[in-house]
């Protein structure tokens, strides 16, 4: 069973991600609202995979991104970014920090579906 770990502040994006995922029972979900919660989440669960808000109320995607990557236990984890405000040079950013994916809201549920049965298999 893949872990999925969804960070976003938006209750209803996390709600809507959640009830996807969920009906999917090859996936395990689990939640956080805030970067710090990314990290202790991170650390308790062991995501397969993440998808990543980039505008987080206590720190960006980019941070998220930089110190999963720094972290040799998490090499394998996979991270969709997904944001509403953002420019080109910033998402060239965010792939340099190490996100696999990125993800314009608002998005397609089932192009993004794709992405994470792609990264998962």
């Amino acid at each position: 069973m893949a872990r999925i770990l969804v960070v976003d502040d938006d209750e209803q994006i996390v709600e809507l991600f959640v009830h996807i995922l969920s009906r999917d029972n090859r996936f395990e979900v689990k939640t956080a609202q805030t970067g710090y919660d990314a990290g202790v989440m991170t650390e308790q669960f062991k995501p397969d995979l993440m998808i990543l808000d980039y505008m987080l109320p206590d720190i960006n995607g980019n941070v998220v991104c930089q110190t999963v990557r720094q972290n040799p236990m998490l090499s394998g984890m996979k991270i969709i970014i997904v944001s509403g405000v953002i420019n080109q040079s910033e998402i060239d950013g965010l792939l340099k920090a190490g996100a696999d994916e990125f993800v314009k809201k608002p998005f397609d549920i089932e192009k993004l579906m794709e992405w994470v049965n792609a990264l998962v298999d």
